[in-house]
């Protein structure tokens, strides 16, 4: 019997050991609310309570965005000591040099412990960033959903059908397609979009977040015809985000503008003519030029991207959408420019830019003149004491 007393007081005492966290959670409280000042803050609030006086808070927050590095934000709240607290944190969005686009989803839980050193983590909640000035009508089909706030179904329905037509001819003619869900929002003015962004800058067209998966473009209702190639283009550009993101290199700029051109359908008079001029007069820019940032010179801007959608439609049409997927699945593995180009078609831009004038009846370009030799050293100079 003498045996069985610490053996039932060992028991015991993991049964208390066993107790104590379940005890712990149930010896807090907590309530918690977001607020969503679009675009500029989004508040977390939080009431908690507990028999002894509430000594930290912390809030834990992620965003939902394409990444190679998931990251999650940890913020500890100032507060006077006390068994109730109403605490409260702001995410000033102009601390971030930017904004989040509408309809992001950000992740939050808090942890809470208080004097007698009991903890809480409460579950992880979902807050959407949304755009909450207008009350947005939206189309969802596959992949894609528009939101709208001005205009009829019929004038969303045609910009939704741009949308996903750009998205059949880039599947059929690229093999490229999503590989997540996006959104599309439609501002009724560059005003309004301009309003949407805590840093705006002057663009005329839509602007593509490729990181959020997000599409925003001012379109005036009755403006669907201009309008439904700037949702072309952006689209392409997040399905060639899509295909080869990737943590070490960017695509050659040529190739990404050159693609959303493509899937705008045929191209843009005021390109075509700036396009024909060029090649008329044999003053293309080269091709390597246009492997990084386009000129800022309208004229310029206006031949680059047609002569990015010459050189994809000419890669398209000569070697077929295989190569080109096959293209895009090498980049997302973060190959440099010419090796892709290389081991996707066995020649580099200078090739594809020689092939290519020569498509068009020009002659290859001259190849740079090689530096001339360096002079040969000077004989040694005799020492002051030689």
């Amino acid at each position: 019997m003498k045996k069985l007393i610490p053996l039932f007081l060992a028991l015991f005492l993991l049964l208390i050991a066993t107790l104590g966290p379940v005890q712990a959670q149930e010896g807090i409280s907590a309530l918690s609310t977001t607020e969503v000042q679009f675009p500029t803050e989004l508040t977390f609030n939080l009431r908690a309570e507990s028999a002894a006086d509430i000594t930290q808070i912390f809030l834990r927050y992620k965003v939902n965005r394409i990444t190679t590095v998931p990251v999650t934000s940890v913020v500890q709240l100032e507060f006077d000591h006390a068994p109730l607290v109403e605490a409260s944190w702001t995410w000033k969005m102009k601390k971030m040099l930017g904004s989040l686009p509408p309809g992001t989803e950000i992740r939050y839980s808090w942890r809470i412990q208080d004097a007698s050193g009991y903890q809480l983590e409460t579950a992880w909640e979902t807050v959407q960033f949304n755009d909450n000035r207008y009350s947005w009508d939206t189309l969802t089909e596959g992949d894609v959903t528009l939101f709208w706030y001005r205009g009829g179904l019929s004038f969303a329905q045609a910009l939704f059908d741009a949308a996903n037509e750009a998205l059949d001819r880039l599947a059929r003619d690229t093999g490229a397609y999503l590989e997540q869900p996006i959104k599309i929002y439609i501002y009724a003015s560059s005003q309004d979009l301009l309003e949407a962004m805590v840093y705006p800058q002057e663009w005329t067209g839509g602007v593509t977040l490729t990181e959020f998966n997000t599409v925003l473009i001012p379109v005036p209702p009755g403006d669907v015809a201009r309008d439904g190639r700037t949702i072309s283009h952006e689209m392409a550009h997040l399905v060639t985000y899509h295909m080869t993101f990737n943590p070490y290199n960017d695509i050659p700029t040529w190739l990404s503008e050159g693609l959303s051109t493509y899937a705008e359908g045929n191209l843009r008079p005021d390109f075509k003519a700036s396009l024909d001029r060029a090649i008329s007069e044999d003053s293309l820019i080269p091709l390597r030029t246009l492997s990084s940032n386009f000129p800022v010179n309208y004229d310029e801007a206006i031949l680059s991207y047609g002569e990015s959608y010459s050189v994809v439609q000419f890669l398209i049409d000569r070697y077929g959408s295989e190569k080109m997927l096959h293209l895009l699945s090498i980049f997302k593995q973060g190959s440099s420019y010419d090796d892709a180009l290389l081991e996707a078609y066995g020649f580099d831009t200078a090739g594809l830019e020689e092939l290519w004038r020569l498509s068009l009846g020009l002659e290859p370009r001259p190849s740079p003149s090689p530096p001339p030799p360096p002079p040969p050293p000077a004989p040694p100079r005799p020492g002051l004491f030689a």
